[in-house]
């Protein structure tokens, strides 16, 4: 990155008058985004070109040809010209706000990109065809879109009418086809004994929540733990974008779902889940908690004895309790806060915050606490294990080593004894090495 933008290889914008010529052309050919530009047909595109000048009355130089014929082959990439974007694996995010302005982030950091669309008519329709990959589309009466594209690409989109440019478009890539808690003690998310923790205390039943900003890791470390789940359970998955896909025998997906133009058809997470309890569940997974009506869903869940996963933005275990505690409070109008810290903590056992460490630029899991009961108005709190990075040298404290469910994570298949856990917990060698290396590199 030089100059504070990210150098990738880029289309130029054309000028109007190329820029009619490329639309002319994809007029008139059969073009299939997923399709690529062989030998065989390279010929004919380009004599495709050069017949849509001759209408328009535009003659073109071999570099003008050239030009138009480099955007007609980003149009046959899945992603156009965003391609080299998607496939570099350091971007976790892609944002564009308009034809000109295409920016990504790599670990929470916004880096703009030297990428743009030939004008604001080809970016349009790449969006329109993006969201038509992702089984969706938008409009002035629906100006807000979001599907997924396989099982990895989630596209959310806002329709020009609600921007000042627009129209505006973020595409969050997952790079994980699949996880596992080794693949993140692998790539330093914690230390493999605070990822055996949260296996064991989901293994026994516990409901976790997974607290934290955008791209920190939410979902992941939600996959990874729900891949844990015993296999001789149900397991119902609720999301609004499907995101999360389980290699489990026993396991079933529902997606909630926005109300039509006519203001009908909504299926909420409430509706979600009532059906799931009488789907003979075991467990539930919730994608997200968005707002008062899921929260309240979630809560009822697994109060009434099925153990969940689900995640929530906020910055630490004291902000996703307060913000349960304020859509509970929503939901149910004139409820004392005592009232509503009970049903939390009978909902939740352990709330994990997960963010990106400011020293070292890895995704990391900051503070895993256990939800105890309410106490003279206030929920108590367990620290279980706090990450610290001192010098560039991340470890991860054993405030007490006591749990709440030391006997029950003791015993078989778990085996998890914390009173021979150290006091201070550290990345393994090899990826204390490996981190070392990247930051010399960046």
């Amino acid at each position: 990155m030089k100059d504070g933008y990210l150098h990738i290889r880029s289309t130029h914008a054309l000028s109007p008058v190329l820029a009619q010529v490329l639309e002319e052309v994809r007029r008139t050919i059969s073009w299939r985004t997923t399709e690529s530009v062989g030998a065989g047909r390279a010929g004919d595109i380009a004599a495709s070109v050069q017949e849509a000048a001759a209408r328009l009355g535009v003659s073109l130089s071999s570099f003008e040809r050239d030009e138009v014929l480099i955007h007609l082959e980003s149009d046959s990439q899945n992603f156009g010209i965003l391609q080299p974007l998607i496939d570099d694996n350091s971007v976790s995010d892609i944002i564009i706000s308009g034809f000109s302005k295409v920016s990504v982030q790599q670990g929470r950091r916004s880096v703009r990109t030297k990428i743009r669309f030939a004008d604001q008519r080809s970016y349009e329709a790449f969006v329109e065809r993006l969201l038509h990959r992702a089984g969706t589309s938008y409009s002035t009466k629906q100006p807000i879109a979001d599907g997924m594209i396989g099982a990895l690409v989630r596209v959310h989109a806002v329709h020009r009418s609600l921007c000042d440019e627009g129209p505006y478009v973020t595409i969050r890539i997952n790079r994980f086809t699949s996880v596992a808690i080794d693949d993140l003690a692998r790539v330093g998310m914690a230390p493999r004994p605070v990822l055996e923790y949260l296996r064991a205390v989901v293994g026994i039943g516990k409901t976790v929540l997974i607290v934290g900003e955008v791209g920190t890791g939410k979902t992941t470390l939600a996959r990874a733990l729900a891949g844990t789940m015993p296999h001789d359970e149900s397991v119902l998955v609720i999301e609004d974008t499907p995101e999360i896909r389980l290699e489990h025998p026993h396991v079933r997906y529902i997606t909630t779902r926005d109300e039509n133009l006519e203001g009908e058809g909504r299926v909420s997470p409430a509706q979600c889940i009532r059906a799931g309890m009488r789907m003979a569940m075991n467990r539930v997974i919730f994608g997200e908690i968005r707002d008062a009506e899921a929260a309240e869903a979630f809560v009822d869940v697994c109060a009434s004895g099925h153990p969940g996963l689900s995640t929530l933005h906020g910055r630490s275990a004291i902000d996703a309790v307060t913000r349960l505690e304020l859509f509970l409070a929503r939901a149910q109008r004139g409820s004392d806060r005592s009232l509503l810290g009970a049903q939390v903590v009978t909902a939740v056992q352990v709330v994990v915050v997960v963010d990106v460490c400011r020293s070292t630029g890895m995704r990391r899991v900051m503070d895993v606490r256990e939800l105890g009961p309410v106490a003279d108005g206030a929920l108590r709190q367990r620290e279980i294990f706090t990450y610290r990075c001192h010098d560039g040298a991340p470890s991860w404290i054993v405030p007490g080593r006591v749990s709440a469910f030391r006997e029950r994570l003791e015993q078989p298949p778990y085996n998890f004894i914390f009173s021979k856990l150290p006091e201070r917990l550290e990345l393994s060698l090899d990826v204390s090495y490996r981190e070392a290396a990247l930051s010399l590199k960046r």
